[in-house]
């Protein structure tokens, strides 16, 4: 069986069947859209009232997911492949514009967060992170705006990205972190003085 081929053959199994339950239904949607969101509103605040190892830490996942991101898009750019509703594939519950489906930009951004904690101190935090990543991969194939290879692409890259630049992200964290604690400590600084954030 090609690459190909098996990429299809995978897709039709987790892709929602047409007697797909309200609940399944609204759960992979749920999953699939909103969920990275919340993730994203959880750091805000733990930046803001966090510690600075706890900031330390979100930094370095933010600085990792950029980089990712950043050859995501280019390669998504680049090698523009369909999506299973450009191909008339599978059923598709959630609009979504015909961009590159490869990777994909949910799974790289959740990967990337979770690898980040996996090679820290917080592996746990990280092992749980990498768990929502691939919920959310099923998801997105379940409510078809993506194929499984879009999911896996996107896991290896982060995972490239985050091992790739670790010596790096060591040698240089300390002073990284100096530099935005002394830009976040110069533009909030009076909610910092009244306690509402760290």
């Amino acid at each position: 069986m090609s690459l190909d081929h098996l990429n299809l053959y995978l897709f039709n199994i987790l892709n929602a069947p047409e007697q797909a339950s309200p609940f399944m239904v609204n759960y992979a949607i749920f999953a699939a859209h909103d969920l990275i969101y919340i993730l994203m509103l959880i750091f805000a605040v733990l930046w803001l009232r966090g510690s600075s190892q706890v900031k330390k830490q979100i930094l370095k996942a933010f600085i990792f997911t950029c980089v990712a991101l950043a050859i995501s898009e280019i390669a998504s750019a680049l090698l523009h492949t369909p999506r299973p509703f450009v191909m008339d594939v599978g059923r598709t519950l959630i609009e979504h514009s015909p961009t590159g489906s490869f990777p994909s930009n949910h799974m790289t951004i959740l990967s990337s967060i979770a690898f980040a904690y996996y090679f820290s101190e917080q592996r746990q935090v990280g092992k749980f992170l990498l768990i929502l990543a691939w919920l959310v991969a099923w998801a997105r194939i379940y409510v078809g705006v993506h194929f499984p290879i879009d999911m896996l692409g996107a896991f290896f890259l982060a995972l490239a990205v985050n091992v790739s630049g670790l010596a790096l992200w060591n040698k240089y964290k300390d002073l990284l972190m100096g530099w935005v604690m002394a830009v976040y400590q110069k533009i909030f600084n009076p909610l910092i003085q009244k306690g509402l954030i760290k």
